[in-house]
């Protein structure tokens, strides 16, 4: 029966990854920004596999509501994954890092979603509509690309608020105010 558990503590990552965290990355940073990357990540792919489904089975007359919604989540997601990860190691690599890692798993989420339910909902009505709001290209290609691009930009603006956060933080605890 214990057969049949896998264990992961001895499991390793692919040797590419390992090279990457470390050159990247202090060792005791690698286990947090990955935990961080897969939570952010999830939060990202939902948002989008969300919106798809709403644009799948409600299509609104004018899209630029739940636009506007979905881009506000997406920055507000990249730049806190990359604010946490920069105040809880102090390294703006890892914050742009675990931005970058979280939304390439959202855009992987994202596109197995959207295949998905594709699968699921697949009547010519449904095709008409995906194709009303931007296309199959634009959900398996387009956003996907777009969002580890913000990934970067945003997470690269939630390190810089990150660090300024944490120095200043820093400070005040050496000057004890």
């Amino acid at each position: 029966m214990d057969r049949m558990k896998t264990d992961y503590s001895n499991s390793r990552r692919p040797q590419w990854a390992e090279t990457l965290l470390r050159l990247l990355l202090t060792p005791e940073h690698h286990e947090s920004l990955l935990r961080a990357s897969w939570a952010w990540g999830a939060i990202l792919g939902a948002a989008l596999v969300i919106r798809y489904l709403f644009d799948t089975l409600a299509p609104p007359t004018d899209y630029k509501m739940r636009a506007t919604v979905l881009t506000y989540t997406i920055i507000a997601a990249c730049l806190l994954a990359s604010f946490s990860a920069v105040c809880r190691t102090r390294s703006m690599r890892a914050g742009v890092l675990t931005s970058l890692s979280a939304a390439t798993v959202g855009a992987l989420f994202s596109i197995v979603g959207t295949g998905l339910m594709l699968a699921v909902w697949h009547d010519p009505a449904t095709l008409d509509a995906w194709r009303r709001s931007g296309g199959l290209e634009e959900a398996f290609i387009d956003v996907p690309l777009k969002l580890i691009a913000l990934g970067v930009t945003i997470g690269a603006l939630g390190a810089v608020l990150g660090k300024a956060v944490a120095r200043g933080l820093a400070t005040e605890v050496k000057t004890g105010t």
